[in-house]
């Protein structure tokens, strides 16, 4: 058969399907069970038409082409679907396989164009071998003008030998005790131990056990309420700790980041679910280094590209050592000093403005505890409402403290006023236009917000309470042609001179 003819997906997608629609499959399910009891004729007749509408009509009706010019899905049986993909639109290839997918050696390709998720090309189940080989060929530089997929079958000698890929990165088990530092698995444990609790209260295990709970209840008066709380706190850390390291090793087990030949970077993670993203080298214009405040004190640190195409925020490192996130990010972007480097303060009114907007939850706090106090409440109330309201106000210091700016030879590097730590990188060739904006209190406090415009990423990267001469200093040094004219002063100073005191 010839690659550019209609073929099907794997057979074994009769079984996939089913598997993948489950959730939405449950409540027919329960209703034919029901309706089974008192009408089984019923029952059986709907049975026998919803089978088949799940699993073999998907399959007879889906069929796809490759050619030297578009990938091309057709499904549907009474409304008929096309979904096609230009090959020289192509920005992504992710190869993903379910725990169903490898017991039947196939895998799911998503095809992106660098639109929505609706421009994006899905075949459900491919087999492996000729997965890869598309894989291969769709991410191939040149890929509208070059050779069609390889499929097994083809001869040898019309099959491209591809350079050997370079590994960059490599999960190490090491990395697994920075899973505890996440609050991930400390809000599935919440959410846990409150759906276990409503689950009980409806089930009326309370209501049977109320009078072991009064017997266990006189045993705990005999125990010191401090016991009882660190006890307490020890199992929620105990419960978060054990789900955030299972998250971990389930999500990104296995992960490595390997250069291409055909000029892709490829990650690979997953222990049940395995996941493989491709995205163009080229296309990166730029790296996000997040440090998360749990994670600071084991010096832990998060990497992402900022990359244009469908892949907008790729995954360059999972919570890994910061060391290593540097290294990588060096690697793959070339950011080495912009990640390290010292960065220039924003004024003192940046300051007042974070502790200003960090105060205002702890007040409205305590005028609700004096309200209550006057209605009648414990006065009590009003010391932790003050403590909350000082510590919610101090909050404010370490948002100024990772607040900052920084401009290089070839990337101008942001720092939110957030109380994790962030560092976005975007290269200077990455900018396509500049945006200031001045609200009322800005204007008195005398700070603007410049926000660099770019196609990547998350398209507008906002340095916040910038001085006003610091951001006309900033653009006329990245883009001094698109801003010249605009300038009063044509001898307005440069950036790097305007740059202000170093940051810690």
């Amino acid at each position: 058969m010839r690659p550019d003819e209609w073929r099907r997906l794997s057979p074994w997608m009769m079984a996939v399907k089913p598997v993948e629609q489950l959730p939405q499959l449950v409540p027919v399910l329960i209703a034919l069970v029901f309706a089974g009891q008192g009408a089984p004729l019923f029952s059986l007749v709907a049975t026998v038409v919803i089978v088949p509408m799940v699993t073999v009509v998907p399959w007879l009706t889906t069929r796809y082409q490759v050619t030297d010019e578009h990938v091309r899905v057709r499904s549907g049986l009474l409304t008929r679907k096309v979904a096609t993909a230009r090959r020289d639109r192509i920005r992504g290839v992710d190869l993903t396989a379910s725990p169903v997918h490898r017991i039947l050696r196939l895998q799911k390709v998503t095809i992106g164009t660098g639109g929505d998720k609706g421009s994006t090309v899905e075949l459900a189940a491919v087999p492996t071998a000729e997965a890869r080989v598309l894989h291969g060929e769709l991410m191939a530089a040149g890929a509208a003008a070059g050779p069609r997929p390889s499929y097994p079958g083809t001869p040898s000698e019309y099959r491209p030998t591809p350079p050997p890929p370079v590994l960059i990165s490599r999960f190490d088990t090491s990395w697994l005790r920075f899973a505890p530092f996440s609050a991930a698995g400390f809000a599935t444990a919440a959410a846990a131990i409150g759906l276990a609790t409503q689950s009980a209260n409806e089930a009326g295990v309370f209501d049977r056990g109320v009078g072991g709970a009064e017997q266990v209840a006189d045993s705990a008066r005999e125990v010191p309420v401090g016991l009882v709380a660190a006890i307490a706190l020890l199992v929620v850390l105990a419960i978060g700790t054990t789900l955030s390291v299972a998250g971990y090793v389930f999500s990104y087990w296995g992960f490595t980041l390997s250069r291409h030949g055909d000029g892709t970077l490829r990650t690979e993670r997953g222990l049940l679910t395995t996941n493989a993203v491709s995205f163009d080298e080229a296309r990166i214009r730029g790296v996000h280094l997040h440090e998360p405040l749990l994670m600071r004190p084991v010096r832990g640190a998060r990497l992402h590209a900022i990359a244009t195409g469908s892949h907008k925020h790729p995954m360059l490192l999972p919570p890994a050592p910061r060391a290593e996130a540097l290294r990588v990010g060096n690697t793959v972007a070339g950011e080495g000093a912009e990640l390290t480097a010292p960065l220039a303060r924003h004024p003192r009114a940046a300051l007042r403005r974070r502790l200003t907007r960090a105060a205002w939850p702890g007040i409205a706090i305590v005028a609700v505890a004096i309200v209550a106090v006057i209605a009648g409440a414990s006065a009590w109330l009003l010391p932790p409402a003050a403590v909350l309201a000082v510590a919610l106000c101090l909050v404010g210091i370490p948002r100024y403290r990772n607040l900052g700016g920084l401009l290089t030879a070839r990337s101008v590097v942001i720092a939110p006023p957030r109380v994790a730590r962030h560092r976005q990188v975007v290269g200077r060739d990455g900018i396509i236009g500049w945006t200031s904006r001045t609200s009322w209190f800005q204007r008195r406090a005398g700070v603007t917000t410049l926000t660099v415009a770019t196609a990547a990423g998350a398209q507008g990267y906002a340095a916040v309470d910038i001085d006003p001469d610091d951001a006309t200093a900033l653009i006329r040094s990245v883009s001094p042609t698109w801003i010249g004219e605009f300038l009063v002063d044509p001898d307005h100073p440069v950036y790097p001179n305007h740059a202000g005191t170093p940051a810690d």
